[in-house]
């Protein structure tokens, strides 16, 4: 297995330096030969120059910057950003702390459906132009964001899209997918809306091989696990001039199901054959349903002040069911496993912003923002065998989760000289979180975050900056119940004393804008992290998540946009590195070790060509391999990934629409999943390992997209 491990990191390095070595050396002929008098006159047309006031800069890409792309969506233009990398913002509880960095006519939207789904519903033909804004953006937006990208958009305009796909698996399944955006004026409205419905289809394969402490085989198993997703998704916005400023209604309605039946053969002591010795099923569903509502108003006063008032509610439920049924030998039920829970959950957020705007050198806001959470969970968990049946009793199996939140915040922006900017703020955050059921506790939090981030510009096209901020995480509120996992066998308590984790940040990036089309964009840093959260021995022979002390965690990440013209006309290379390392003392272990669920090395890459007089592009990208460890109380877990190619080919020749094929994942698409057992925890004796092979085999799409 250290062979193995040491093959894939050997090709890692290999792969990673030797694109590297590519990129810089490219850059190199780039910077040598293109020239501004070089850039043809399309480039010149479709970027308008660089604006610069202090520190920040704001360059503006207009629509004829995206049409050799075929774009469909706002999101399509977004992602074709030089030295722009998405960020849709985070899931977490309340609003000012989880803002992407996209805005949306010089706003961040007031909603929470995810902003990838919000630019997704706006039609390329709706977008006017694209800006991205370098330093000092100001943090009621942007919520701390250093660069960020603002989508205008045509008023008035009546656009829509319209996307079908069939998604074809490697057992030979199709599946329809739809998606209809469209954006009208109705009655002094300005409206958006996007339909969503699809069924997909994910077979899976796994192979399983069990062995004792001395590495015996002690038994095999094969499991073929199909699943089955469907979802309905309806979001709407519709803005309008009403009470002397601008309201914005978002709305988000609809569902998701899931349903997967695995069945797994089992061979003791020997590799598969035609006899299983037991077999083991799993039934599972999860059906889950979301609403959304929110408002948002802002007015702009005439001596530049900005009131922005915010509204937001969101119900969501889900439900979860688990059959698990063992039959030694075939045939002969020896052992039955019934789980469900359910969990409902509301949040409400009221936001209000005072901040000045325009072009002043001082730009200060304040703010308040508070917000009421909770969830209701029940869990149980059933077992028979042939001593009869019994419910098993988990540590917080039934609890209610009630949070309520409040922060006050100030940010002041500095255009401190013509290169230079400083902004930075102050937000104080107090909660209480009360849990109650089968487990009470209340906390009382109290946190002081600032930021403070330092904008230069050394010329028009190189620009450094400099963040540090503290931080402080969201707890999930699932982590204060029970959980189950039917197909490892792992049932963990909740934990209703678990406090939020809290980071210092550290961060610095050089931007270096090479050309209209190229950028280059690298970002070190190092973070403290108090009050982990991991996985922890709750009392003995119970484990779940914990805070589990400090950790360090320090990378660097990499961000190349390479046009090809030079060499290929309408070529373009991108590519994207990360690599990082952490490090936690384990008091299960008595030694330090990685955090869980960190990759330490990603590296992903795409080519595109597009031959715009033919209306075809086509393109070719890699995901990297991927290692990564997870740390529960009594077992380690390594999940690791192999290199995935995808291909697509796309042309706008034929009928007026945009048609794609992908083929996703055709040079192998196979993850190891190894688990590693102790006893009576990590810090224990090792009993034996299972090592897991799954299959998910390649994907075909086809997609016609029309806009009308």
């Amino acid at each position: 297995m250290r062979q193995r491990s040491n093959t894939l990191n050997s090709l890692n390095r290999a792969v990673i330096c030797s694109t590297l070595a590519l990129s810089v050396s490219s850059i190199a002929l780039v910077s040598a030969h293109v020239n501004a008098d070089q850039i043809s006159d399309e480039d010149d047309q479709a970027q308008t120059e660089t604006v610069a006031s202090g520190a920040s800069s704001r360059s503006s890409f207009n629509s004829a910057f995206f049409q050799q792309f075929a774009p469909q969506n706002a999101f399509d233009m977004v992602e074709r950003l030089p030295g722009f990398s998405f960020d849709g913002g985070s899931d977490a509880r309340g609003f000012g702390g989880t803002a992407g960095n996209v805005l949306i006519d010089g706003a961040r939207p007031g909603s929470k459906n995810g902003l990838r789904n919000v630019l997704q519903r706006i039609p390329a033909a709706q977008v006017e132009r694209i800006e991205v804004i370098r330093g000092g953006v100001g943090a009621s937006d942007s919520a701390g964001q250093t660069v960020v990208a603002n989508v205008i958009r045509i008023a008035g305009a009546s656009t829509g899209t319209s996307i079908v796909r069939l998604v074809r698996k490697n057992d030979g399944s199709i599946r329809p997918q739809t998606e209809t955006s469209y954006s009208t004026t109705l009655d002094g409205w300005e409206t958006s809306s996007k339909l969503d419905v699809a069924l997909r289809r994910q077979p899976r394969s796994t192979s399983f091989r069990r062995f004792d402490a001395a590495g015996t085989l002690t038994s095999s198993s094969e499991q073929a696990r199909p699943e089955n997703f469907k979802w309905l998704w309806y979001t709407g916005e519709a803005g309008k001039d009403l009470f002397g400023g601008r309201l914005v209604i978002n709305t988000t309605i609809g569902g998701e199901t899931f349903d997967a039946t695995a069945s797994r053969e089992t061979f003791d002591d020997r590799l598969p054959d035609t006899s299983p010795d037991s077999l083991l099923e799993i039934d599972s569903t999860n059906d889950y349903s979301e609403f959304q509502l929110g408002a948002d108003w802002t007015k702009t006063g005439t001596n530049k002040w900005k009131i922005r008032l915010l509204g937001f509610t969101q119900l969501s439920w889900r439900d979860r069911t688990s059959l698990l049924t063992d039959e030694i030998p075939v045939g002969n039920q020896v052992f039955l496993s019934d789980f469900e829970t359910s969990q409902d959950r509301i949040e409400s957020i009221f936001r209000g912003t005072y901040s000045k705007v325009g072009s002043s050198r001082l730009k200060p806001e304040f703010g308040a923002e508070v917000a009421f959470n909770q969830l209701k969970s029940t869990f149980n968990l059933f077992e028979e065998d042939e001593d009869g049946a019994v419910e098993l009793d988990v540590p917080s199996a039934n609890v209610k989760v009630a949070e309520i939140r409040a922060e006050t915040f100030a940010n002041l922006v500095w255009q401190a000289g013509d290169k230079l900017t400083i902004d930075g703020g102050l937000t104080f955050e107090f909660s209480r979180i009360k849990v109650t059921g089968d487990a009470d506790n209340t906390q009382t939090f109290k946190f002081v975050k600032p930021t403070l981030n330092v904008t230069y510009n050394a010329r028009d096209d190189l620009q450094f900056q400099l963040r540090a901020s503290r931080s402080v995480g969201q707890l999930n509120f699932d982590d204060f119940a029970a959980s189950n996992g039917a197909g490892d066998d792992r049932v963990l308590a909740g934990n209703p004393q678990l406090s939020p984790d809290q980071t210092w940040r550290l961060e610095g990036s050089v931007d270096w804008r090479f050309n209209a089309k190229g950028s280059l964009v690298i970002t070190p840093f190092y973070e403290w992290r108090n009050d982990v959260l991991e996985q922890i021995e709750l009392q003995p022979g119970s484990f779940g998540l914990g805070n589990a002390g400090s950790a360090t965690f320090y990378g660097v990440e990499g961000d190349l946009v390479l046009p090809l013209d030079f060499m290929l006309p309408g070529g373009r290379f991108e590519a994207f590195y990360v690599w990082r390392k952490s490090s936690l003392f384990d008091e299960i272990i008595g030694r330090n070790r990685p955090l869980s669920d960190i990759n330490e090395t990603f590296f992903r890459f795409e080519f595109r060509h597009d031959l715009i007089k033919h209306k075809f592009s086509w393109g070719l990208d890699m995901e990297g391999g991927f290692e990564e460890g997870n740390f529960f109380g009594n077992e380690r877990l390594d999940f690791k990934g192999p290199y995935r190619f995808n291909a697509y080919v796309e042309t706008t020749r034929f009928f007026g629409v945009k048609m794609k094929l992908d083929v996703f994942r055709f040079t192998g698409n196979t993850f190891n999943r190894d688990r590693f057992f102790f006893d009576p925890n990590r810090g224990g004796d090792f009993t034996g390992s299972e090592l897991q092979r799954r299959a998910f085999g390649s994907t075909v799409r086809f997609e016609v997209t029309t806009q009308f």
